[in-house]
């Protein structure tokens, strides 16, 4: 997967670092996702080098905002690499609803809202990954922060946790030996994705 075509090309050639707000509404639902995507330096040093090299006298800020579209865009056609569950039914996501791009020491970031289609009443059956199901990005919660998962507007008592990957040995080594001309089967990135989910006690 690159961020303007798709692709299914070999195992990790890339990772973004990533924060996730789950929005809630006044009547203790839940209604977006707002992510936050930092790209890699390597990447990142593309994208730049890209976006310097544009024709023209737009300004840096223009030209990422109009990265900015792109990958918006690129992502509708990939289910915004977003996948939230209420116990074993996925949801269906409604779009991007904001989105900023900037660079931050010397990194691409790229924040969005993707809200749901329907609001979901928050509870412990919520959950959501994202992952490239190609496996040519790794998607890592931003360790680099002290909570790179949160709730906003929720009650006390609720909070978010990751669940960490735990892929079998004998999958991990299969895409280790992945050659980089090869392709790695589509949805293998599932294995490796951590899992965001829901918390509440008992008030």
């Amino acid at each position: 997967m690159s961020w303007v075509t798709s692709s299914a090309t070999a195992h990790p050639h890339g990772w973004v670092d990533y924060r996730v707000t789950v929005m809630v509404d006044d009547q203790q639902r839940v209604t977006a996702l707002e992510q936050s995507w930092k790209m890699d330096p390597f990447q990142s040093l593309t994208m730049v080098e890209g976006l310097e090299n544009v024709e023209g006298n737009t300004s840096m800020a223009q030209r990422l905002d109009a990265l900015g579209h792109e990958i918006a865009a690129n992502l509708a056609t990939q289910h915004y690499l977003t996948h939230v569950h209420d116990g074993d039914r996925e949801l269906a996501l409604g779009g991007i609803e904001d989105y900023t791009t900037r660079l931050d020491d010397n990194r691409v970031e790229f924040s969005f809202v993707l809200t749901l289609a329907e609001p979901q009443p928050l509870s412990d059956s919520l959950s959501w990954q994202i992952y490239d199901g190609t496996y040519f990005i790794e998607f890592l919660y931003d360790d680099r922060v002290e909570h790179p998962i949160q709730l906003l507007n929720a009650p006390s008592q609720c909070h978010a946790e990751i669940v960490h990957a735990d892929p079998d040995p004998a999958v991990v080594a299969r895409v280790s030996a992945i050659d980089v001309t090869d392709d790695a089967p589509d949805g293998i990135g599932k294995l490796f994705s951590d899992t965001g989910v829901i918390k509440c006690q008992s008030p």
